[in-house]
């Protein structure tokens, strides 16, 4: 992706989607309208760096990262910490474990 309007619109959705939120709830979190959280995932609008700040802040992830353009294996790495970013530290470890026994394996 070249525009970087566009990139930033398709992260902004790619990581509201992947904390299942709804253009409205991030709305609502970030203190404007879903129409607008639309137009910016559309890249017809630009968020302001403070707001950028706001929604990347809201989403759990670094500024930088709705920047940046991710390959596939980046984006799964993505999910896997969506998925464990809730979790107990104890929880976390045992995942980790798990998956370094499993690679040994191989």
């Amino acid at each position: 992706m070249h525009d970087i309007r566009k990139l930033v619109g398709h992260n902004i959705r790619y990581f509201r989607k992947l904390k299942g939120l709804t253009q409205e709830k991030l709305a609502e979190m970030i203190g404007t309208s879903g129409a607008y959280i639309g137009y910016i995932e559309r890249g017809k609008r630009v968020p302001s760096l403070e707001l950028l700040a706001e929604i990347a802040e809201s989403l759990t992830v670094e500024p930088a990262a709705l920047l940046t353009s991710y390959n596939a294996k980046e984006r799964e790495l993505y999910q896997l910490l969506a998925v464990l970013s809730d979790k107990k530290s104890k929880q976390v470890k045992f995942i980790r474990e798990v998956a370094q026994a499993y690679f040994r394996s191989l």
